[in-house]
């Protein structure tokens, strides 16, 4: 598919416009989210398949790890809304796995673009905003190291 017939870039997540928690090292792990979201985005608009393949692979390991450290520090520390939490990650996970199955057996550029950029940096925005912001400040209140 030509780049004219979608436009991905415009899409592309401005870190700077990203919510910021109140925790740091929360801040840098979505940092490095946009980072893979907008090289995943780029590649879809110009990459070959493979590097495609690749980008989402990258973007779901990272998702593993960042969900991973985030829920092993609250449940540690007792956050009381912690399966609300992890059902949310759990819920993204899914719908992103399903994503790229349907790529992997239809690369379908315009739905996974239409994916990341109607649904998961939706998501993205909002989980910061709504969940990790009071997770952030829980984290803060109770200590960073476990």
């Amino acid at each position: 598919m030509s780049s004219e017939n979608f436009a991905t870039l415009a899409f592309m997540i401005d870190k700077k416009q990203l919510p910021k928690v109140v925790y740091d090292d929360m801040n840098r792990v979505h940092y490095d989210e946009a980072d893979l979201i907008n090289a995943l985005l780029h590649t879809l608009e110009d990459g070959e398949d493979q590097a495609v393949t690749e980008a989402m692979e990258a973007l779901l390991e990272h998702m593993k790890v960042h969900f991973d450290y985030e829920e092993g520090m609250l449940k540690n520390r007792g956050f009381s809304m912690f399966d609300i939490h992890r059902h949310d990650h759990a819920r993204i996970t899914n719908e992103t796995r399903m994503a790229y199955m349907n790529w992997r057996n239809f690369k379908d550029r315009e739905a996974l673009s239409e994916f990341i950029e109607d649904d998961f940096i939706e998501w993205l925005e909002l989980h910061i905003q709504a969940m990790d912001s009071v997770a952030a400040e829980f984290l803060q209140k109770h200590g960073e190291k476990e």
